[in-house]
């Protein structure tokens, strides 16, 4: 069953002492779209997708619509109908490399599913997806929030800032975050999109190019930590989940197994992911919609900071 699974899968499911679990759940891996995942998808308002740049930088983005943007053509092919951003790197990401990792996720429900495999712009301005891998993520770390009354309003309003580093407002925005999308890559160029939660302040920045978060227990596969181990190239995706802004952040991960007393600082952390910042791109009013947050997921540590007034001491 190894053979859904990549070298850095393999090897990191080794060093975690997880292959077991590890093949059980690969088992789950499709390359086409069951008549179950065509009918989540088609109902979702929003999916996260990775991409690479001609350097071989990663990027996350988001894609949102009115109901129905997304549609399932067949079974290994589905198109997703939207107004790309001007300042997203994504068109242009296509034209030169045409493999993409998508995350179809229903906050109001906690699930998700993945789907990986190559992207390309139709004759009819849609994105097109043709599946190479399809399965389905546990709800943990899911924070439950429901579609604001007035999404899928017209924002016609954008700005972006760019930088190589973290502003002190970007920052705060990063250490109240309690959920974040990561791209990763394989040494084949093979992309990934995946989902990260925790309660306010999981994440920790160490300065303006460089945070550290924690590597929670999952389905034991570790597709994203995997692509690390093979190919440090990543990028982050924060989401203002009440205006639609987006904060795009491409570097560097590395794995951080071994450092104890660094661990001590992320209550249930298994692992450490450090990610080195080399390009920051903000865009106000990036999404069309937005959701109104209803609880935490169950399944987050509770940390040691008290939360005071929504923000992180």
């Amino acid at each position: 069953m190894s053979g859904v699974y990549h070298a850095g899968e393999l090897i990191v499911q080794k060093m975690a002492g997880e292959e077991v679990i590890a093949k059980r759940n690969g088992l789950t891996i499709r390359s086409n779209m069951s008549k179950g995942v065509a009918a989540f998808i088609k109902k979702q308002p929003l999916i996260i997708i990775a991409s690479m740049d001609k350097r071989r930088n990663v990027w996350t983005s988001v894609l949102t619509g009115e109901h129905g943007f997304i549609n399932v053509k067949n079974e290994v092919t589905l198109t997703i109908n939207f107004q790309p951003v001007s300042n997203d790197p994504l068109i242009a990401n296509l034209q030169s490399h045409a493999d993409v990792g998508l995350l179809a996720i229903d906050f109001s429900k906690r699930a998700r599913l993945r789907i990986n495999g190559t992207g390309t712009i139709n004759a009819d301005r849609h994105l097109e997806i043709k599946t190479e891998q399809v399965y389905g993520n546990c709800p943990k770390y899911i924070q439950k929030r429901v579609l604001h009354p007035d999404s899928c309003l017209q924002r016609v309003l954008k700005s972006e800032k760019r930088s190589n580093q973290l502003s002190l407002e970007q920052q705060k925005w990063i250490r109240n975050a309690d959920t974040f999308f990561i791209g990763s890559m394989n040494t084949a160029g093979k992309l990934d999109a995946s989902h990260r939660g925790g309660s306010p302040g999981f994440i920790k920045v160490t300065n303006e190019n460089v945070i550290l978060f924690p590597d929670y227990f999952g389905n034991s596969m570790f597709n994203t930590l995997g692509n690390i181990h093979s190919n440090p190239n990543s990028g982050l995706l924060f989401l203002d989940f009440n205006y639609g802004h987006s904060l795009q952040l491409t570097g560097q991960s590395e794995i951080i197994w071994d450092d104890e007393e660094l661990k001590r600082e992320f209550p249930g952390a298994e692992r450490l992911v450090r990610f080195k910042i080399d390009e920051v791109l903000q865009t106000e009013n990036y999404s069309r919609i937005g959701w109104d947050f209803v609880e935490f997921s169950p399944a987050n540590p509770t940390l040691i900071k008290p939360i005071k007034g929504g923000e992180v001491d």
